[in-house]
């Protein structure tokens, strides 16, 4: 498969992965062969590209850190957890089990941990509508990659499952208008933003079956690593560790993602900006980790490297994510070429340039 993004699809290509719509169900299947009504339809729901299979990617494995069921059951979780919170009489907190949202973080613990080869190596794929559903499935995902591979483990790494799942509930009591408007807010509605964090700390300690710890890791989500974050200005350590994880993997994952008010950063373009506030915004510690779980140049993408030449990712190490395995591309001979980055010394001198229009 290989990554194509909207503008560059064309009829009769064959779409590469499933594709949700509205209500998360699959509205063009694996296999489809793309018309111009399917073309127009993904341009309508914001996706801002998809994966596509031909002769040119037959090679390329596009593989997600967990199951894509567990993903899309982790999705629907985060839906329906918004609607269970907006049903809740706020005047009457009563403690809610979370029994539904046990059943879909242990099981994604389990399948990272199982998992060997922990590299987020693909383009995330989110449509405009359902997107705080598609992101906080994300978050969760990529906050527990994080703590699998800085050690964390145990009753910790449940209870920073539990509040990457729940850690914007805080949002619901925000004007919607406000939370979509694009662009830098006028003061007075940042202060409003600003208070969603306790509010939100509030309303899951007195109505969700969690450990306080967990509770916190959601309060201290907009802290930042110097101490000029909300809601209290913590520095270092004295924030929780679950919110350091937090603060990156939601600003990571909302750079990356299309929104009708901008188009998607790259993931080496997301990087640099996360790599830019290191030591400010986050923790340099879980800024070392994020740059060895995610692959700045996703399998199926097609780059440049420091000498012009023009190839497509075939494959990413764990060791070393920023130094694929390629294929060649525009070799007119019958076997594919292939320079690997990593192992093969002839090649040292070569770095990725940069990930090409797909």
């Amino acid at each position: 498969m290989r990554y194509l993004s909207l503008p560059r699809l064309q009829e009769g290509m064959v779409l590469g992965s499933n594709i949700y719509g509205d209500n998360l169900e699959v509205i063009m299947g694996q296999g489809l062969t793309l018309g111009g009504v399917h073309i127009r339809r993904l341009n309508e729901l914001g996706y801002p590209g998809v994966y596509i299979m031909d002769n040119q990617s037959q090679d390329v494995v596009v593989q997600d850190v967990i199951p894509s069921e567990l993903r899309l059951a982790a999705i629907k979780a985060a839906r329906d957890l918004r609607i269970q919170a907006e049903r809740m009489d706020l005047k009457k907190p009563r403690k809610t089990s979370v029994a539904p949202q046990q059943k879909i973080v242990l099981p994604i613990i389990e399948a990272l941990i199982d998992n060997k080869r922990r590299v987020v190596d693909l383009i995330d794929l989110k449509p405009f509508e359902n997107y705080d559903f598609y992101h906080a499935a994300n978050v969760v995902v990529l906050s527990l990659l994080l703590g699998v591979e800085m050690g964390i483990s145990g009753t910790q790494l449940y209870e920073l499952g539990m509040a990457s799942l729940l850690y914007d509930l805080g949002n619901i009591f925000l004007p919607r208008e406000i939370l979509q408007r694009p662009g830098k807010l006028p003061p007075a509605e940042y202060e409003t933003v600003k208070k969603h964090t306790e509010i939100g700390f509030a309303f899951l300690r007195d109505n969700f079956d969690i450990s306080i710890d967990a509770c916190v890791g959601a309060l201290h989500h907009h802290e930042h690593y110097d101490g000029s974050g909300y809601p209290y200005g913590l520095k270092k350590n004295k924030i929780s560790i679950y919110g350091r994880i937090i603060a990156l993997t939601d600003v990571f994952d909302a750079l990356a993602s299309r929104r009708p008010f901008r188009e998607p950063m790259l993931p080496p373009e997301a990087m640099e900006f996360i790599q830019s506030q290191s030591g400010t915004k986050f923790d340099p510690e879980i800024v070392r980790a994020l740059r060895r779980v995610v692959s700045l140049y996703p399998a199926g993408t097609c780059v440049q490297l420091s000498s012009g030449v023009r190839c497509m990712v075939v494959q990413n190490y764990v060791a070393d994510p920023e130094r694929p395995r390629l294929r060649l591309l525009g070799n007119m001979s019958a076997t594919p070429l292939y320079i690997d980055l990593q192992n093969d010394p002839a090649f040292a001198h070569l770095k990725v340039s940069h990930i090409l229009e797909g």
